[in-house]
């Protein structure tokens, strides 16, 4: 297997892992990287990944690691290299840090209030430790325990692909690469801590996005005085939840229940053949007959000899999923996982879009709702809200953290259109939509997120019970998609 090309393997997000800290000289001649036991715990895999991605580190010249020794740094890299790598990492990703700011200032101060509600108490002595000795590896550790108190991986996996983005992983703690002072981030921990322990969820949240505001202004002024590189040069942030899983095929699978659902496919009663669709989607066969099997394990598409491949539509009763395929199982795993960052999220999201939209698009918008409620088909509201805020928000990084949601929501549907009897979610949906057309006619956006949040918090559970009488059990659906980012920590 050639490592570097392939790009969806969980080593090879440990291998960048390394390999930044060592060009960027937060490992040095000579240094000992933790034992793989250590390392296991800490990414939360298996030893073999481990020694996969140090194997790759070892072949280029980076380490040494034999047998019996500890694995020890032999590359040598010089101050000012690092210093112009440094430069050259920061000015590539330069636009998206904007853009990812602003979107991180929205998702992350929710989540992570919703992670301090939950964290259980004996681990505040632990939290406190970090706050009085803050380098970049102590915040780290911070948030990643208070995130991880939600027990939920998709969160875990959307802070781990932000934060390696950011590079802040692979940066020790010094002016030259973070100008922010130590007591600075001292003070506005322990006040997190403080206002955690008197249960002041709103103060907490603002100090939260005051906090994500503040540490990244320096990055973004001082990123401002450089010359900025075409955009064509420049690295978007994608969010990357299939690793070492077939992202084309998941990723194309999404694309085809949007099309069966909501798009060109909806009034179709088959899908075109194989090879008109390799075509119109840049894939090869193999990966439309693999993206076909997999929706047919899911109820909806059936392949029938001399026809073609059907198509079981929205409003129309599907085959039943099939419960056994890991494929089907993995993915209503995420689409649970995803509830809770749409609860988490949704109301601050909801504000920002749709103050941010001219008249027109709320009016829109609004239309879309009574049409959904007129012809009865309010089960597709949700849906619609999420379609609106991936076209209408101005941040490309929230675009693709919701699109990667909204797909996931996909996944869930035939949940729904197997079962005979909906009663409970369509009488929340013909509610929701009724009062966010309210909301949305008197401009009452903070009311429309709430509207969201209130849905989402009566389906969340609803959800998880179906994936629970089906077989999939609490540890499955928690079963973590990506690895965790240094969750242990003494």
């Amino acid at each position: 297997m050639d490592f570097m090309e392939d790009r969806n393997q969980i080593s090879n997000l440990i291998y960048n892992y390394f390999f930044n800290r060592l060009i960027f000289c937060s490992y040095q001649y000579g240094e000992q990287l933790p034992p793989i036991d250590t390392l296991c715990n800490e990414f939360g895999v298996s030893p073999q990944t481990v020694k996969t991605a140090l194997r790759c580190l070892r072949e280029e010249g980076y380490i040494d690691m034999h047998r019996g020794r500890p694995t020890t740094v032999i590359f040598q890299q010089t101050l000012e290299n690092a210093m112009q790598l440094s430069q050259d990492y920061f000015i590539l990703r330069r636009d998206a840090y904007l853009d990812l700011q602003n979107c991180a200032g929205l998702l992350f101060p929710t989540l992570l209030a919703a992670g301090f509600q939950r964290i259980e108490r004996n681990k505040f002595p632990y939290l406190s430790r970090l706050a009085e000795r803050p380098s970049i590896n102590d915040v780290l550790h911070f948030f990643s325990c208070v995130l991880q108190s939600l027990d939920n991986p998709l969160v875990m996996n959307l802070y781990w692909e932000i934060t390696v983005f950011w590079g802040m992983p692979f940066l020790k703690y010094s002016k030259s690469n973070l100008p922010i002072h130590r007591d600075f981030l001292q003070d506005r921990m322990q006040s997190l801590l403080l206002l955690a322990q008197r249960q002041a969820w709103e103060p907490l949240i603002e100090e939260l996005a005051a906090l994500q505001r503040d540490t990244f202004a320096p990055f973004i002024a001082e990123l401002d005085t450089r010359p900025p590189l075409p955009k064509e040069e420049q690295i978007p942030f994608s969010w990357s939840i299939y690793r070492e899983r077939p992202q084309c095929c998941y990723s194309l699978a999404g694309r085809l229940l949007h099309e069966i659902y909501l798009g060109e496919y909806r009034d179709s009663a088959f899908l075109p053949s194989y090879q008109r669709m390799a075509e119109k989607y840049s894939v090869s066969l193999s990966t439309i007959r693999r993206t076909v099997a997999v929706l047919d394990q899911l109820g909806v598409l059936q392949p029938v000899n001399g026809k073609g491949v059907r198509v079981f539509s929205i409003g129309e009763p599907c085959r039943k999923p099939d419960f056994k395929s890991p494929a089907v199982r993995r993915n209503l795993s995420y689409f649970v996982q995803s509830f809770e960052i749409l609860l988490c999220t949704c109301e601050p999201v909801s504000c920002s879009v749709l103050e941010s939209v001219p008249a027109e698009a709320v009016r829109l918008l609004t239309e879309q709702f009574e049409h959904n409620l007129r012809s009865g088909i309010q089960e597709l509201s949700l849906w619609h809200w999420l379609l609106f805020v991936i076209k209408n928000t101005r941040l490309q990084s929230l675009r693709d953290i919701y699109g990667r949601i909204y797909s996931l929501f996909l996944w869930g549907y035939p949940l729904k259109a197997s079962q005979q009897e909906n009663r409970e979610q369509d009488a929340g949906m013909l509610t929701f939509t009724k009062r966010i057309i309210v909301c949305l006619k008197d401009n009452d956006f903070s009311g429309c997120g709430i509207a969201v949040r209130t849905l989402l918090s009566q389906q969340f559970p609803l959800a998880e019970q179906c994936l629970l009488r089906h077989g999939i059990p609490p540890e499955e659906i928690k079963l973590s998609p990506s690895i965790h980012l240094l969750l242990t920590g003494s």
